[in-house]
């Protein structure tokens, strides 16, 4: 699972973009309590195959929905289940695309029904990217997205039993490199991410709803996990 996600550091995702996929200047305020149905950054492969900044709606809408109002708009899925459930199989292949991220939360449930809410992030603190697909857009909506999960690394195995599929440097490059790709390869490219490398936080109950859009959201209420 993954229903919350931030990007607080906008100057150094900044550079990131620049540094790894060569896009120019891309300026952006910063969001500490992204949810779904919000429209947000993604990266996708251009007509030329490079790498450009699109504006999309989380929340994936499958691509023979034509109605209004859409039955089912999922914001995440296995990535198990990328090449056997009939509204993945086509968008795995041909319109991958990456979630731009510094960091994202998770509720881990505690005993009488309470859950608590975590901030996770690399220990450097530095960007990173979400692996997920995308539909174009119809009439009646604007592009949609999702982000894939994968197992639990150590450390969210504490917290949760998934996590997002982080990737980072080179590896995110070759995600969105044109062309095909098979279960083996969707596999590696969605290994969980070290667990030696991530921190988690307790934080407040503030991120609990997405109208609460701060600094505040990330302030550490404990020791890391």
């Amino acid at each position: 699972m993954c229903g919350r996600y931030r990007i607080k550091d906008t100057d150094e995702l900044s550079e990131e973009l620049r540094r790894t996929f060569k896009i120019p200047d891309w300026v952006m305020g910063p969001r500490f309590n992204i949810a779904p149905s919000q429209q947000m950054p993604v990266l996708i492969t251009g007509n030329e195959g490079e790498a450009k900044v699109a504006t999309m709606r989380w929340g994936l809408v499958p691509f023979w929905d034509k109605s209004e109002k859409p039955k089912i708009a999922p914001i995440n899925a296995r990535a198990e289940d990328a090449f056997t459930k009939p509204m993945f199989r086509q968008s795995i292949q041909t319109r991958r695309c990456l979630v731009p991220a510094d960091g994202f939360y998770e509720w881990k449930r505690l005993p009488g029904d309470q859950k608590q809410p975590y901030d996770i992030q690399l220990k450097d603190g530095r960007p990173f990217f979400f692996a997920g697909i995308y539909e174009t857009a119809t009439q009646l909506r604007p592009d949609t997205y999702l982000l894939f999960t994968t197992r639990p690394n150590a450390l969210m195995a504490s917290i949760h039993n998934r996590m997002p599929a982080i990737i980072t440097g080179d590896r995110a490059k070759q995600w969105l490199a044109p062309g095909p790709i098979s279960p083996e390869q969707l596999a590696g490219f969605t290994e969980p991410y070290p667990a030696e490398e991530m921190v988690a936080h307790a934080v407040s109950a503030l991120v609990n709803n997405p109208r609460n859009d701060s600094p505040d959201c990330i302030v550490p209420i404990g020791d890391p996990a």
